[in-house]
């Protein structure tokens, strides 16, 4: 668990230019959080729903409050999700779902790239990964309802006969599938724009491609936490990971610091502030009931 005073210690240690960088890999964490909430939008108005960004925004920030005190990757982020668009704007539950759902598994297409971007790295020839990771992507939509149905069985969520045909039927919609995937690929991009701020703040300069591996083994990490946030396992399979490929344990502990603090932390502390704000006392009710 990381104290408050290994903060304190690491921010009193940076110089003017450090903190600088840290301040923008801060505001690109949020700028992520607003292309979800642009992301969620253009699902809900394509299935005939106006609900303001503002709002989604709103939604998505309370939402990471709710993953990082809860169990489990993103459980209860989602059903508050659901839950507070279908009570506040009389959305069908069946409907809020398919549209969350749906983001998830367009996010497939670009964290296949970020793996195969991932594999550059060790590799001499680049153009083969990119050439087979375009391939891997042309396979799945080629296989759409397959791949549709796989997705909802590893997700293991129940869906009707109509929710899984609506998702599937979105495949008609080209101009949606690719604002959503290109959007998708906006905020992973980010994230390892604001890994490499960080690292950069620490003096060191990582490739593109060992931001990939990095990203990647963040993503499964935190799907593979089965604490609150991922706490404990998302910094050490950080620290892990970094230490592994070489970086001094010094370094590798200082950009985890800065990463949790971002994205778990003031993340977190956004988060709350949200919910109570908005009158969350009663979707958190409604949460724990669930």
């Amino acid at each position: 668990m990381i104290t408050i005073g290994e903060y304190t210690n690491l921010l009193k240690s940076l110089n003017k230019t450090s903190l600088e960088l840290i301040t923008i890999a801060l505001a690109l964490y949020y700028l992520s959080t607003i292309i979800y909430a642009l992301r969620w939008k253009i699902i809900l108005d394509s299935m005939g729903k106006n609900v303001p960004l503002i709002d989604l925004l709103k939604a998505i920030l309370s939402s990471i409050f709710v993953n990082n005190v809860t169990p489990m990757s993103r459980g209860g982020g989602e059903i508050l999700r659901v839950t507070w668009i279908s009570k506040k704007y009389k959305i069908p539950l069946s409907l809020s779902t398919v549209s969350i759902l749906y983001e998830r598994i367009m996010e497939a297409f670009p964290v296949t790239i970020l793996l195969f971007l991932g594999l550059t790295y060790f590799a001499r020839h680049i153009i083969y990964f990119v050439s087979l990771a375009i391939f891997v992507v042309v396979l799945i939509w080629l296989n759409w309802e397959e791949f549709i149905k796989l997705s909802v069985k590893i997700i293991k969520v129940e869906l009707t006969t109509e929710e899984l045909m609506n998702i599937i039927s979105l495949k008609r919609k080209f101009s949606l599938n690719i604002l959503v995937v290109g959007l998708s690929s906006v905020v992973w991009f980010l994230d390892m724009l604001r890994l490499k701020l960080i690292a950069l703040a620490f003096g060191w300069n990582p490739s593109i491609g060992f931001l990939a591996i990095v990203s990647l083994a963040n993503l499964i990490f935190g799907l593979m936490a089965f604490t609150p946030g991922g706490i404990g396992i998302v910094e050490g399979g950080l620290i892990g990971t970094l230490t592994y490929f070489g970086i001094p344990s010094t370094l590798a502990v200082s950009i985890t610091l800065i990463e949790r603090f971002i994205s778990y932390v003031l993340s977190s502390i956004v988060g709350f502030i949200t919910l109570i704000v908005l009158g969350g006392t009663e979707i958190w009710r409604v949460l724990k009931s669930h």
